[in-house]
């Protein structure tokens, strides 16, 4: 039978328990219930408390020594003993659970892109797991994490992105962990894969201008709003003429991006207008196209982003009219993985940071412009030999 003990060495202030494991060995653990209280009152509480405590591990132990401890079975043990000892039922969490509840909070705390990003890696994660899924997050394994890495290369997808993949996983996980619901991350026990790195070009300016070429109105402003101003394709398409503000004899843009629209730090980005674009909304304007506090570009902003028929597909195909090839990625992938391009329409926003590079415009004013607060800022910096070859000529020799 089992029985509380003091600590014998006089080091502890807990009630420890002795009892016989599933194996017949004779244990003794601390149960974390004090041995004195501040009065008898407390004191009486403590011990029961211990005892509960005690007995929760005896019967495991028996149980275990039956063959019948399954996970349900310890679950039911382990929440007697916590209901008994503090009157709060153990609340179990299964993986499949945690997760779905943890991208159902994305979803109102990340910008659209990203939360469906992450529903998706979820998803997939949980049809990998099957079964196991519907067991606790604890008994997940670095193997599982590993598995399913490797079946996004089965699948046909790069290692950029089951990458991705696993560094998604890496962040509920995290989170579970410092909750206290597991220990120990188990998919930071797992390495990337070794990947090769993917970026954008820029475009040369003979590019954009025969682009521009083939560009309806609407189009040209978009090209144009992307190329002397860096936004992104959705924050691009969804301005508004009162966006665009007057300041003086010029004018300033001020929105609100896409990425920071639901995460914590709500910042207004806000720019001067390059004289391109001043030109663009005044010819505009004057030409009647103007609806109060309506869409700068009424007929794109209703498409959709991607798809087949999407935004980025139809100025794909403008590219094509214009003569301007993308370099696809020169893998072959046979699954479900998509192929890269080097030229996309968020290559203009790579072409605005390195042109204000290029002409020597410190790294400070160019994160202030593009709206960029990370080191991210680096992949879209594409420094021309030119400009590198000049820095070199600054160093002459001793």
């Amino acid at each position: 039978m089992s029985s509380l003990h003091e600590d014998p060495n006089e080091r502890s202030p807990f009630w420890y328990c002795a009892f016989c494991n599933s194996d017949g060995r004779r244990s003794f653990k601390s149960t974390k219930r004090p041995v004195k209280g501040k009065d008898s009152k407390e004191t009486a509480k403590f011990r029961a408390e211990a005892e509960e405590i005690c007995r929760g591990w005896e019967r495991a132990a028996n149980l275990g020594q039956q063959g019948s401890l399954v996970e349900v079975q310890a679950r039911k043990v382990l929440s007697e003993i916590l209901e008994r000892a503090t009157g709060e039922p153990l609340n179990f969490v299964t993986t499949k659970s945690y997760l779905e509840t943890w991208v159902a909070s994305k979803k109102v705390s990340r910008a659209g892109g990203t939360a469906a990003r992450y529903e998706h890696t979820v998803e997939k994660f949980i049809e990998q797991l099957g079964g196991k899924a519907q067991q606790g997050l604890a008994a997940l394994t670095p193997r599982d994490l590993e598995a399913f890495r490797d079946s996004q290369l089965a699948d046909g997808k790069s290692a950029t992105t089951a990458n991705m993949a696993l560094k998604t996983l890496r962040i509920p996980l995290n989170l579970a962990r410092r909750q206290g619901i597991i220990l120990t991350n188990p998919a930071e026990a797992v390495e990337l894969l070794p990947a090769q790195g993917e970026s954008r070009d820029v475009f040369t300016p003979e590019q954009i201008r025969n682009i521009l070429n083939h560009c309806d109105d609407e189009w040209a402003g978009l090209v144009l709003i992307a190329r002397y101003c860096g936004l992104r394709l959705g924050d691009a398409v969804g301005l508004k003429w009162e966006n665009f503000q007057p300041d003086g004899e010029h004018f300033i843009l001020r929105f609100q991006p896409q990425k920071a629209i639901r995460g914590g730090k709500r910042r207004q980005h806000e720019m001067p207008v390059h004289p391109k674009i001043e030109a663009y909304f005044v010819r505009r304007e004057k030409a009647g196209t103007r609806l109060v506090k309506g869409q700068l570009f009424l007929n794109l902003s209703k498409q959709r982003l991607g798809g087949c028929n999407g935004l980025s597909s139809q100025f794909q195909k403008i590219m094509h009219q214009a003569g301007v090839k993308s370099r696809e990625d020169t893998r072959k992938l046979t699954g479900v993985g998509r192929s890269f391009n080097n030229l996309t329409f968020h290559s203009l926003r790579h072409t605005f940071i390195s042109r204000l590079a290029n002409a020597g415009v410190a790294k400070e004013v160019r994160m202030k412009l593009s709206g960029h607060t990370s080191e991210v800022h680096q992949r879209y910096t594409h420094h021309e030999i030119a400009t590198l070859r000049q820095a070199l000529q600054v160093d002459d020799g001793e």
